[in-house]
């Protein structure tokens, strides 16, 4: 296997992480601080935190879902069809998951997120 193997089995991977995530979240009510907060933002900075997960649920299961898709595409590329167009679609798809995730991520944080001072962290 190659590496075009390895990184697409690596963002398969990826994909069911973040499907993963986004179920627990929806089924159990516990988040993903890796996946759904940056790292200098607790849970306890969620202002509606049903709110919260219900917001980046479906957001992160489509990105999710759609990584799997196109390193899929990319398996199957890799070792039968080698086309560069088919290459691309699946470079596309996965920037499109992940703009979708950062708008997501982005937005939830503004929308759900007590505001942050932005000084506290800064030494001086």
């Amino acid at each position: 296997m190659g590496m075009g193997g390895m990184i697409d089995i690596l963002f398969f991977g990826s994909g069911i992480y973040l499907i993963y995530t986004a179920s627990m979240a929806k089924k159990h009510g516990t988040i993903a601080a890796n996946v759904m907060l940056s790292k200098d933002v607790g849970e306890k900075d969620i202002i509606d935190k049903t709110g919260f997960i219900g917001y980046m649920y479906k957001r992160i299961l489509l990105a999710g879902v759609m990584i799997i898709i196109a390193s899929g595409i990319h398996l199957v590329n890799d070792y039968y069809i080698q086309s560069k167009a088919v290459t691309w679609a699946g470079i596309g798809i996965i920037l499109v998951a992940i703009g979708i995730y950062s708008a997501a991520y982005m937005r939830g944080q503004k929308l759900y997120m007590k505001k942050q001072n932005k000084s506290s962290g800064k030494k001086r």
